[in-house]
């Protein structure tokens, strides 16, 4: 049979009805019959392999040479991760671009995730053959954030401040995805996120100093609780418990460790009255036999 160009060009010659054949030629036509699928594509594609930092951006390059000299040809990206083949579509974080005239093909990844890790394979052709590039090896490692959270423990009095720091590895080029979250973990067994809204708790973020931080100030008993820090998806502080003191339990009991004292002075000052009256009639009895 004819290219689908040639069928197009003399549709009476198969005996058939005129508007058959125009879909024939339409189907051809938007289905890249148009051309030659006998041609052979070469397709070069570099680099063989990326190793980047969740965060980073990679991209990957695809040229082909063809024995057909048509402009009409197709082109796909594919990913092969733990041996499921998926199909690679353009989104706002993943970038598919083309160049017709240069017959180069990019897929350009930003703000990479350990997900996007696999084999990544550009292919040319029609819809009915597809030549594949080599393929690019592209693993992705996590960010190791190294949080530590300090200090572990926060024994204070209502109406003092208290402030807990989270240290993490610096980023030069923090993304969204490495806010810091804070979450406190109270009395009733509730963990929650806390929001930098109340003029009680503030927080602060220093990427470059890799610093983060929450202060309490003008503590109550309801801060009492279990704090922690998450920073993006795999730093995750060890903690801080957090124990607030009544106040007014506090001077109580100063208080009445300050009664016992005195008790303690007035019984042993008795005692000591009493020692000595006994033996002054001691002296006077031994005084008056003599």
């Amino acid at each position: 049979m004819g290219s689908a160009g040639g069928l197009c060009s003399s549709p009476r010659a198969w005996g058939c009805g005129w508007n058959v054949i125009r879909l024939l030629c339409f189907a051809f036509i938007n289905w890249g019959a148009a051309e030659n699928t006998a041609a052979v594509i070469v397709v070069n594609q570099t680099p063989p392999s990326i190793c980047a930092m969740e965060g980073s951006e990679f991209t990957i390059e695809c040229t082909f040479n063809t024995s057909n000299n048509s402009t009409r040809w197709f082109a796909e990206w594919n990913k092969i991760r733990n041996n499921v083949t998926a199909k690679v579509n353009g989104t706002d974080r993943i970038i598919l671009s083309a160049d017709p005239e240069k017959r180069s093909l990019s897929l350009t990844v930003k703000k990479a995730d350990v997900t996007d890790s696999g084999t990544y394979v550009c292919g040319v052709g029609s819809k009915d053959v597809i030549y594949p590039g080599t393929g690019t090896q592209v693993t992705i490692d996590a960010v190791d954030l190294l949080v530590t959270q300090s200090p572990a423990f926060v024994n204070e009095e209502e109406g003092k401040q208290l402030t807990i720091d989270c240290r993490f590895r610096a980023l030069e080029k923090p993304s969204t995805k490495y806010s810091v979250k804070w979450y406190k973990n109270g009395t009733d067994g509730h963990e929650k996120e806390l929001k930098n809204k109340t003029g009680s708790l503030t927080t602060t973020l220093d990427f470059s100093a890799g610093l983060a931080s929450l202060t309490l100030t003008n503590t109550s008993m309801s801060d009492s609780g279990f704090y922690r820090c998450d920073f993006g998806k795999n730093g995750r502080g060890n903690g801080t418990r957090v124990t607030i003191r009544d106040k007014r339990r506090n001077a109580s009991r100063v208080l009445f460790i300050i009664r016992m004292v005195l008790g303690a002075l007035v019984i042993i000052l008795a005692v000591i009255i009493i020692t000595e009256c006994v033996m002054s009639e001691k002296r006077a009895a031994v005084s008056r036999t003599i």
